[in-house]
This record gives structure tokens, sequence and C-alpha cells, in this order.
């Protein structure tokens, strides 16, 4: 029997969040996620029709973990494709619009709306965990292009 794969195309909004020490927040995705189970990525998801992609970034930030973001400024949009990684087969493509943004940094704020946890983590911290590959690769190269930037 074969196999029919599923593709979903739609736009993404993702927000690279930073408090005062340029420490970046990351989401970890939960063990049952379909694309990229346990890894750590950015906090962000899916343009609806009548939203741009920085109102989305908001809406999303707002539901996810009920931070106020300032300083939101678009960085790069980028094309990507996932594959799920168990179940049945399907893909999702789109572009990623990739905002930087700040918060206060009082973790005490944030209350998690979904994925498994959060946490924030310094330049080291964030080679370290993609050595191991921790982190969703076109998460990780945007991210380390946007620590670039700040030099």
């Amino acid at each position: 029997m074969e196999t029919i794969e599923k593709i979903i195309e739609r736009d993404y909004a993702a927000g690279m969040i930073l408090d005062p020490n340029n420490n970046i927040l990351l989401q970890r995705k939960d063990k049952g996620y379909i694309f990229w189970p346990n890894y750590w990525c950015t906090f962000g998801g899916g343009i609806r029709p009548e939203e741009n992609p920085k109102e989305t970034l908001i809406r999303e930030i707002e539901e996810e973990n009920e931070l106020e973001l300032f300083d939101i400024e678009l960085f790069k949009s980028q094309p990507f494709v996932d594959c799920s990684k168990f179940g049945e087969p399907i893909k999702r493509k789109g572009i990623v619009h990739y905002f930087s943004a700040k918060f206060d940094g009082n973790l005490k704020n944030i209350k998690i709306g979904e994925g498994a946890g959060f946490s924030i983590f310094d330049r080291e911290e964030l080679i370290r965990y993609n050595k191991f590959g921790l982190i969703i690769p076109y998460n990780y190269e945007i991210i380390d292009r946007f620590y670039e930037s700040l030099k």
C-alpha cells in the first residue's frame, strides 16, 4: 500500500526574545509534537489570513507565555521545510519571519501556555545545545546569524 504524504503550506512568525543581558528565551516542544518533539526552538506560530507577521508574533506570545514584548523588529524571513518525526507522513513548508524582541527579563511573569517548558540561554549554552542536536536546526541557524549581527 502506498503512503500519501500530506503537505501543509503556511507562513509563520517567530521571536528571538532577549532579556536585558541579550540571553535568548526558547521554548521546548513537548514529546507529542509532530515536528521536532523535545527540541528547543523560538516561540511563535502560524500566520492567520487576517494578520501580518508582527501581529502574529504578538498574538502567539500572548497565547504561549503572556509576555509583553518591546523593540519588536523584523530580522529575517527565510523559507523552511519540515517533515513529521512520527505518525503519518506530513511535510510543512513556508516562510518563517524571525523578529528580534525584548522582554523585561522577569521569568516569574512567564505563564507557559504550550510546549514542555522554557529557558533562557546565553550564547555559549546555545552552541553547546546545538552540538548535541537539541535545537531545531533552522532556528539555530537564524539565532546564530542574529547574534553575529549584534557584534
